[in-house]
């Protein structure tokens, strides 16, 4: 393989890897958004019309401040440099103290600047996002550690009489 054929070779493969840590921005942001605010519908009793308003404005508010504090933790945190086929404990971590900052930061900040909001909310929004996150990360891992087994072991056939 020629130089430049190498060269090429590797461009590719980062151009997948940066449109990959895209999408995974992008899925980020619904889950962070999205976690807290199936805290508040659960938490009323999953009746949207009866979560009350405050607490629907005081979301919906913070919700850039937190989008945007949320891309920043989970970079810090090289949760988009990560190479996820090869999840391990290592990446676990990262999420985990990355959900953590931002279940702290997410606590303190709306409580500050816009409203005290139900204790369940933190806690079921903290937990939401977790799992989502770990879900979407450890999945391809999964799905490809499946793939590999599936095709080093084959099915035996069987003739059943």
């Amino acid at each position: 393989m020629s130089k430049r054929e190498c060269s090429s070779k590797k461009k590719k493969l980062l151009e997948h890897w940066h449109k990959i840590a895209i999408l995974l921005a992008l899925y980020d942001l619904i889950v962070v958004a999205a976690s807290y605010l199936f805290a508040l519908w659960l938490r009323f009793d999953c009746h949207f019309s009866q979560i009350p308003e405050i607490y629907l404005s005081a979301w919906l508010k913070f919700l850039p401040i937190y989008l945007a504090a949320s891309l920043v933790v989970f970079w810090f945190f090289h949760l988009y440099q990560s190479i996820w086929r090869f999840a391990s404990f290592v990446e676990l971590k990262r999420v985990i103290f990355a959900t953590l900052t931002l279940g702290v930061f997410h606590t303190v900040f709306i409580t500050l600047l816009f409203q005290r909001m139900p204790i369940s909310y933190y806690i079921i929004g903290i937990a939401v996002q977790f799992a989502l996150t770990v879900l979407i990360r450890f999945s391809y891992r999964f799905i490809l550690l499946e793939r590999s087994r599936r095709t080093k072991n084959p099915p035996s056939r069987v003739m059943l009489i």
